[in-house]
């Protein structure tokens, strides 16, 4: 039996999980700030294997935010990884492939999956693809935990200059932040930026169920944007295609799931909890064989023997 390991690569965190053995091991996650990011994710890997005392694989299929952008660098990080693991293959795709995998059981259909940011994917029984947004903090990713997180701390910004509405997201901020004085400048040089703003998002979505309205207005814009991401992946398939909600901030008991649900619900658009995560789905995918459906979202690194 071939033995596989799943690789969920985040910018929060990198978690990773073997066919073969229990357990889960999560370090710190890589963005796309941090200098040579393939050499990055393959030290995250490099920690996580260490630190979980992992067997060597057959076969590890990473599914990462950071997923490299050509062949060149893809292949680079492929052999980086197979040099911990001592896998013969490494398949390296978006973590919007493995999300899709695992929420969809490897099915066609539309998966939107929200985290520190937004993972869409519209797939089709032959293999035809089309990514929704997903394009970045810095571009979209628009209702995902950074884009809510910026928002409420630009309204905290907002009402300390005396620009904003009152909030209590200022008295949040204070404790999220160790206090308010220039916390622009500090956010800006924090080690890892994106994931430190993204983690307020939870103050954002708390303080929107307790009736800030500073906060319900960013999160009623969050759910009307995951909407339109997710309606447009159905409109593109056709109207019977399947449509799974996942990710930390889309929990069946979130105000954020709530309100994308009634607006979903006013389209007459049905939806299903995703069905496992995408760590579960990369370990699915390495299981099977690369003839499937996400074969043209793969890149398939080999160890060549030499000649």
């Amino acid at each position: 039996m071939r033995a596989v390991l799943g690789v969920d690569g985040g910018q929060s965190g990198i978690r990773i999980k073997g066919s073969a053995q229990p357990g889960t091991v999560e370090v710190d996650g890589v963005s796309h700030l941090e200098g040579d990011t393939m050499r990055s994710v393959a030290n995250a890997v490099a920690n996580a294997w260490k630190h979980g005392k992992f067997e060597p694989v057959d076969r590890v299929v990473l599914g990462l935010t950071t997923s490299p952008a050509d062949a060149a660098s893809a292949s680079r990080l492929g052999a980086l990884v197979a040099a911990t693991t001592g896998a013969s293959e490494v398949w390296i795709a978006d973590d919007t492939v493995t999300s899709h995998a695992g929420a969809l059981t490897a099915e066609p259909g539309v998966s939107l999956i929200i985290g520190t940011g937004v993972g869409c994917l519209a797939l089709k029984a032959d293999g035809e693809s089309r990514t929704i947004d997903g394009h970045g903090y810095l571009l979209g990713d628009a209702g995902g935990g950074f884009w809510i997180g910026s928002r409420g701390v630009s309204a905290v910004l907002k009402q300390v200059d005396g620009r904003g509405e009152s909030t209590v997201l200022t008295e949040r901020a204070e404790s999220q932040f160790a206090g308010l004085h220039n916390l622009a400048a500090r956010l800006h040089s924090v080690h890892r930026p994106v994931n430190r703003i993204s983690q307020f998002a939870r103050d954002v979505l708390t303080a929107a169920v307790e009736g800030d309205g500073v906060a319900n207005a960013i999160v009623n814009e969050a759910a009307h944007e995951l909407f339109t991401t997710a309606r447009a992946g159905i409109q593109w398939i056709g109207p019977d295609a399947p449509l799974a909600l996942g990710g930390k901030l889309l929990g069946p008991n979130t105000v954020l799931f709530g309100r994308l649900v009634e607006l979903l619900a006013a389209e007459g658009l049905s939806f299903r909890p995703a069905d496992a995560s995408a760590l579960d789905g990369a370990l699915l995918l390495g299981s099977g064989e690369s003839d499937n459906i996400y074969r043209g979202l793969i890149h398939v690194w080999k160890d060549e023997p030499e000649a």
